[in-house]
């Protein structure tokens, strides 16, 4: 079996971030790649993170892991006042890669976890200095300025096509609350049903720890409750102490781990 990059960039990666194997007969067996990303606001403590995907049926994952993880130490040494995390994403039901993970030296510390809200409690409206509003989201230079603010604070980018499936659902619907000009926070929603999701929540450093975030969710719950809605869920990344918080203050209970995000620090 032998190791090789692609000869142009797959889906917009760098070629050498993307690797394949291939065995004797030239046919591919494994190929994986590495996301380069930067997290201040979800992970201050640890800001540099590397997302990891590799599709093997077996033959060639081991050399295809050495590979990745090499590449992912070249990555994060060029930034070694920051420290970093290598981590995948594997579904509760896929028991071999979670087992390949572990015995490649990863921890099973993360993992998204769904749990359903409770109503905040927070008044429904913004405080006194502040201003709230649904996110004018009508022409595709709005569309494109509300991806870029929810994506910063995002561990999985929205793309576009992913942002207008949930707009096409009847319950969607995003918040803003601002300060004069300023956009501090904002918040997105969508659903059908009596069924809800919370699919979108930021605010903006500057303005956290003052009860912002649950008058937004105080908020949207109003709204969603008035269309019907009885259930409405939000995702929580274990590794984000706010976000555990947060859903704490709203009484959050637990209702499923969608995956787990294995990984391995480097400081």
């Amino acid at each position: 079996m032998h190791l090789f990059h692609p000869p142009q960039s797959v889906n917009g990666l760098p070629t050498e971030n993307t690797f394949y194997v291939a065995d004797s007969a030239n046919m591919t067996v494994a190929d994986g790649f590495l996301i380069h990303t930067y997290h201040p606001y979800l992970f201050p403590e640890r800001p540099i993170n590397l997302f990891m995907n590799i599709r093997s049926k077996g033959p060639g994952r081991d050399m295809l892991m050495g590979a990745l993880l090499a590449r992912a130490q070249q990555l994060r040494e060029q930034t070694p006042q920051m420290k970093a995390r290598v981590f995948a994403q594997v579904s509760p039901q896929d028991t071999e890669m979670m087992a390949f993970y572990m015995e490649s030296g990863f921890d099973a510390n993360d993992a998204l976890d769904v749990v359903q809200l409770g109503v905040p409690n927070a008044r429904p409206a913004a405080p006194m200095g502040y201003d709230m509003g649904y996110v004018p989201l009508g022409d595709p230079g709005q569309l494109q300025g509300f991806l870029q603010r929810m994506n910063a604070y995002r561990l999985d980018a929205w793309q576009p096509q992913m942002l207008q499936r949930y707009m096409s659902f009847p319950h969607f619907f995003a918040l803003y609350m601002s300060r004069g000009p300023e956009v501090v926070g904002e918040i997105a929603f969508t659903g059908d049903g009596q069924a809800a999701k919370l699919i979108g929540l930021y605010v903006h450093p500057n303005y956290r720890r003052l009860g912002l975030a649950k008058s937004l969710i105080a908020a949207g719950m109003k709204i969603l409750s008035e269309k019907g809605v009885t259930h409405v869920e939000a995702d929580v990344i274990r590794r984000n102490d706010l976000q555990r918080a947060l859903a704490s203050s709203c009484g959050a209970t637990f209702v499923r781990t969608a995956c787990f995000y294995p990984g391995m620090n480097y400081d």
